[in-house]
């Protein structure tokens, strides 16, 4: 039975709509939780699995030499996390980081507020190019700076921090790969029209929908799903991936995606709480 319009409005703004969730297993159930309580179903989708280097050397080399770097950059919680893991896993205690703290958004700040750490930059973007533009006039050429970070993370960080002068340590501190586990399950679900949107929060998540959805794609599948992207890096990949993007977040957060999707869609998202 359908539901009209009065009793749409009163279960909230993304009400008889079903979102498709592609985010790591560990980060899906935020996402979930926020749609359902904007009144919409979700179906979880993870397409990738944050795990640790087989070969952790290149981390614990940077966790030993910890009090010799000026900045020490994170650009994601579970680089925040992986690391802190690898430190206590070689005993190094929180006190060795000597660093200024940098962090690309407020919850990868607060995950290093949590540990204890002090961050001393926060930009106002949630992008690379933003906390570049937060730290320009407190980099000094010849500082040395550690990025803890994803093996298949952005460069545009790295490399202007090079060109600035700068000292640059990449260290791999996880991998994300590919989970296909429910690819079958969710073709079926898009393929019988029970997905009204897909939200996608990553470039990576785009790159492993596409590639684990291969076998299951046909001619025009997609054409009747909201695709929903964080941000433009994000959308950029799904459209080089062919996918069709008509939402795409201003502000590059969960919260920011959803309201520019039941904007989208049609809500209006008073009242709600995102």
């Amino acid at each position: 039975m359908s539901m009209t319009d009065a009793q749409l409005e009163s279960a909230g703004p993304l009400a008889g709509k079903r979102i498709m969730v592609t985010r790591a297993r560990s980060q899906v159930r935020e996402l979930v939780g926020k749609i359902e309580a904007l009144g919409g179903e979700a179906y979880a989708f993870p397409l990738l699995k944050m795990v640790a280097p087989d070969d952790p050397s290149q981390v614990d080399e940077a966790i030993a030499q910890l009090e010799t770097f000026d900045w020490l950059i994170f650009t994601s919680v579970n680089g925040v996390q992986f690391f802190l893991e690898r430190m206590r896993a070689v005993g190094a205690g929180i006190e060795t980081i000597r660093a200024e703290v940098a962090a690309v958004g407020p919850k990868t700040a607060a995950a290093l507020q949590k540990e204890g750490l002090t961050v001393a930059v926060i930009p106002s973007d949630y992008v690379a190019e933003g906390l570049l533009s937060s730290l320009h006039d407190r980099l000094v050429p010849g500082q040395r700076v550690l990025l803890p970070r994803a093996d298949i993370a952005r460069k545009a960080l790295p490399q202007e921090l090079v060109r600035l002068g700068l000292e640059v340590t990449e260290v791999d501190v996880y991998h994300t790969v590919i989970d296909a586990e429910l690819a079958p399950e969710a073709a079926r679900r898009i393929q019988n029209h029970d997905i009204d949107g897909i939200l996608f929060t990553s470039s990576s998540t785009v790159t492993h929908f596409v590639q684990a959805m291969a076998p299951f794609a046909q001619e025009g599948w997609l054409d009747q799903v909201t695709i929903a992207c964080i941000g433009p890096i994000t959308a950029e990949t799904a459209q080089k991936n062919g996918l069709k993007v008509q939402v795409v977040a201003t502000e590059f957060t969960v919260e920011g995606l959803l309201t520019a999707l039941i904007e989208n869609l049609g809500g209006n998202g008073h009242g709600t709480n995102i």
